[in-house]
């Protein structure tokens, strides 16, 4: 009668090496869809991203100037300034609210991320501080 064969697919494969062109055009257009579905969102969160950076990054200068207005037991002054989208956070030892040379710098000419600005009713510097009990105060010490 009929020998019964066993088929061993593993087998035939075993000695073959490389891809086939099959192989490599599904591949490529498995990319390419996960490509194009994964791009657009991360177009619209990089801006968000580089937001929330900045944000944050202000947050902690300002919270680390408190600290260190309480500590030092003077003012700690931060100068925004919309023109340059820069800022610098110094203690106010002389209470003057304005940078002279010996002051303290806890962040001199900060920046921010790319495409974010900061952004004021005129181009002129504005500042804010904290006293020695770490409260907000806008203006000269009077």
């Amino acid at each position: 009668m009929f020998k019964k064969r066993s088929f061993c697919f593993f087998k035939t494969l075993k000695n073959r090496q490389g891809f086939t062109l099959t192989e490599v055009v599904v591949t490529l257009g498995v990319l390419s869809i996960m490509t194009a579905i994964s791009v657009p969102s991360y177009i619209s969160w990089l801006p968000r991203h580089r937001l929330q950076t900045s944000v944050r990054q202000i947050y902690d200068d300002l919270n680390l100037a408190k600290l260190q207005a309480v500590r030092s037991n003077t003012v700690a002054v931060a100068i925004f300034t919309p023109a340059t989208n820069q800022y610098t956070i110094f203690l106010d030892t002389n209470g003057n609210w304005a940078l002279d040379g010996l002051e303290p710098l806890i962040r001199q000419n900060a920046s921010l991320e790319n495409g974010v600005s900061i952004t004021g009713t005129t181009l002129a510097a504005h500042t804010c501080g904290f006293n020695n009990r770490g409260m907000l105060q806008t203006g000269a010490v009077p």
